[in-house]
């Protein structure tokens, strides 16, 4: 994905001491956009759960507290996030609920697992072989399972604009990956309009 620029990439992975300031900031930041991608996924309390790019494991603890029967996987590669991740679901984790994995998107298919939902918020755009991951991602996702993609564009000069180009492309790479049923949902957020696009595995 071409629209991002160095500000950006300096949250792609997370280091040492800036990096934990990152963390702190995403899970400041980041309550909203994760609530909505969430909703849009209507996950089941039986429900098989994979985060690409879990971050400060904001998502994740919404996610397992949303569930009971099933459990939520999350894969980052960055190991101050999968601390901080892993302080915040500390409880869901040695429940047996929560699973969290040092990896990049391509450690996605070595999981060994089946998946009802999928989901990533602000991970994508740092994905340099997009439709190649998504296929890995098939790999592991069940029948009419759902994949949510959502971006918050925060690059200077961001408009909702940024945010259609964004969905299209998302869903091109969904289209070319295999996927169907493909939809983008838009939500007005600050600094601005947030990017949600949808697939099911066919």
């Amino acid at each position: 994905m071409r629209i991002f620029n160095k500000f950006a990439l300096q949250f792609a992975k997370p280091e040492n001491f800036l990096g934990s300031i990152a963390g702190k900031l995403m899970a400041f930041t980041g309550v909203e956009k994760n609530k909505w991608t969430i909703s849009l996924l209507h996950i089941q309390k039986a429900d098989n759960v994979l985060e690409v790019g879990f971050g400060p494991g904001v998502a994740i603890k919404m996610v397992s507290d949303a569930i009971q029967d099933g459990y939520v996987v999350g894969i980052d590669y960055s190991d101050v996030m999968l601390q901080q991740a892993k302080k915040r679901n500390k409880k869901a984790i040695q429940e047996g609920k929560v699973i969290l994995r040092l990896g990049d998107i391509h450690s996605a298919p070595l999981l060994d697992m089946m998946f009802d939902k999928v989901f990533s918020v602000n991970s994508i755009i740092f994905w340099e072989e997009p439709v190649k991951s998504l296929r890995e991602i098939r790999q592991i996702m069940k029948p009419n399972a759902l994949i949510a993609l959502t971006v918050l564009p925060y690059m200077k000069g961001s408009t909702e604009g940024t945010s259609r180009n964004l969905g299209s492309e998302i869903s091109h790479y969904l289209e070319q990956a295999g996927f169907s049923n493909i939809r983008i949902e838009l939500k007005e957020m600050k600094p601005v309009t947030a990017v949600c696009v949808l697939g099911m595995n066919k």
